[in-house]
């Protein structure tokens, strides 16, 4: 009889995982977390996000990872990951600070304004779907 079970081995790195070796990189268990491995996860975690965020707002020009090639009306840069969990912290704490008060009947979106001291400017932060169901609009041009 025939089996069709994976080997399994021990991490290529030395990291003590043990499992079925993927193919890239090579002998490297899933959920490695040698700096190869996370930088590659986080990379590819990354490029999804920015993907996601292009087909939402509907930016066109060259296919790449990079955003300073993207067509469209506005120049956008995508992050994600833990570098933006201030912001997000900030925004959803806003957010919450907001809904009770929202009169009734108000559909309005929710957008957070940050005026940093020493600006005479400010940010406008939103969530990616009201901005696209709000401005309906296709940003490419």
């Amino acid at each position: 009889m025939e089996t069709y079970l994976k080997d399994k081995a021990d991490c290529a790195c030395g990291c003590g995982l043990f499992g079925t070796p993927r193919k890239r990189p090579e002998g490297h268990i899933r959920g490695c977390k040698c700096p190869r491995c996370s930088g590659q996860r986080n990379r590819s975690k990354g490029d999804k996000k920015a993907r996601d965020a292009r087909k939402k707002l509907g930016l066109g020009g060259a296919n790449t990872r990079h955003e300073e090639h993207w067509g469209g009306a506005i120049r956008v840069e995508v992050k994600a990951g833990a570098q933006i969990k201030p912001v997000l912290t900030a925004y959803l704490r806003c957010e919450l600070q907001s809904e009770p008060h929202r009169a009734i009947g108000d559909y309005r979106p929710f957008a957070m304004i940050a005026m940093p001291d020493g600006w005479s400017d400010g940010l406008v932060v939103m969530r990616l779907s009201k901005f696209v169901e709000f401005t309906g609009v296709n940003l490419e041009n």
